[in-house]
């Protein structure tokens, strides 16, 4: 059984694969003051929580965004598991073609939702994920990695609105009403929303005449996207469980490659 943990800046994931495919998994707010032992106690708890035996864990892999959380988690794997997980970072075998300025700059969740993306979608490809902040990542027609987008995300653009301005009150993320508001509230969220949605239709397009082509698969993943795709006008798959199908699909690959050795 593999354990695939992905932490954000929001939220900590966590997916358990048996036989190629995930059948339990949770999420829980990032919170970056959490000691090994709260982590250590937490993962035991999801354990019990899903029914499973710890000792069925053969194998983790984990990527971080938070760096001080990263030894913090992989120190918790070891104490819980007695497994050494893999971490994503520059080295590991990921299968992608990488064309940008410094691989190390590349976010591991990127990585991850590029490699799963690549598993489902014919090329080229976009992926759009909807989180703290959003990013859309361009695969070419020759499955290269050509770059990345990334612009503040919804809700933290919504936050940083309120915050900087008086009037306006901070607000929940639902669904707008219309597209024009009616009150400060609804307009608010209507800008937030469908801006974001139209932002991605724009790109898709502008992605599209860069790459010369008429066609261009898209995915989204990202705690926001079920608030934000449904709003766009392009064809685009949602996948809530990418990055962690992403890791488990490296795990695998970099498994792979140590029985080549």
């Amino acid at each position: 059984m593999i354990l695939a943990i992905d932490i954000g800046n929001t939220g900590t994931a966590f997916g358990f694969y048996k036989n190629e495919a995930m059948f339990h998994h949770m999420s829980i707010f990032t919170k970056p003051h959490r000691s090994i032992d709260e982590y250590s106690m937490l993962l035991q708890n999801i354990c019990i929580r899903k029914g499973i035996d710890t000792s069925y864990i053969d194998g983790c892999i984990i990527s971080s965004v938070v760096p001080p959380l990263t030894e913090q988690v992989r120190q918790s794997v070891e104490n819980v598991f007695t497994v050494k997980p893999l971490i994503i970072a520059h080295g590991v075998k990921t299968g992608l073609n990488i064309r940008i300025d410094n691989h190390t700059e590349l976010g591991s969740d990127i990585v991850a939702n590029t490699v799963a993306a690549a598993s489902m979608l014919n090329k080229p490809f976009a992926v759009v994920d909807l989180g703290t902040a959003t990013t859309i990542a361009a695969v070419n027609n020759t499955g290269e990695l050509i770059g990345v987008i990334i612009v503040p995300g919804v809700r933290l653009s919504l936050d940083a609105l309120s915050e900087t301005a008086a009037e306006l009150p901070y607000i929940s993320l639902v669904t707008p009403k219309s597209l024009l508001g009616k009150n400060t509230e609804d307009s608010m969220l209507s800008g937030c929303v469908y801006g974001t949605a139209a932002m991605i239709d724009g790109i898709i397009e502008r992605l599209k005449s860069e790459m010369k082509t008429d066609e261009l698969s898209v995915v989204a993943c990202g705690g926001l996207a079920d608030k934000v795709i449904p709003f766009c006008n392009n064809n685009i798959i949602v996948n809530q469980f990418l990055t962690l199908d992403g890791l488990h699909q490296i795990y695998n690959l970099n498994q792979k490659h140590k029985k080549l050795l």
